[in-house]
């Protein structure tokens, strides 16, 4: 089985939104970092301070192939939905090795 991990990188006002996004996509084993700060292309810093308000989150899965496919176009739904202001951005990276269970 092919194996993808999908990070999900979103502005923190959206949250409910996307793990709702993940929950319907059957996803149910995730790592997720509440906050995190950085610099997007169209959505400038969010640095997490006072000249920088805002902040991300962070969310990582790694599921089947098929599994990686609904989630991503689910994402793309509702990037498309939100519009790109909010700040959402998914990218599906191959997993050549892994320990444990999927």
């Amino acid at each position: 089985m092919s194996l993808k991990m999908i990070m999900i990188v979103f502005n923190i006002s959206i949250q409910e939104e996307v793990l709702e996004v993940v929950q319907n996509c059957g996803v149910t084993c995730y790592t997720r970092w509440p906050r995190v700060v950085g610099k997007g292309k169209t959505t400038g810093p969010k640095l997490d301070d006072n000249v920088w308000p805002g902040a991300n989150s962070a969310l990582v899965t790694v599921i089947g192939e098929d599994e990686a496919a609904d989630l991503m176009a689910a994402i793309q739904k509702l990037r498309d939905d939100i519009g790109a202001h909010e700040g959402v951005k998914a990218f599906q990276i191959p997993v050549e090795k892994m320990t444990g269970d999927v």
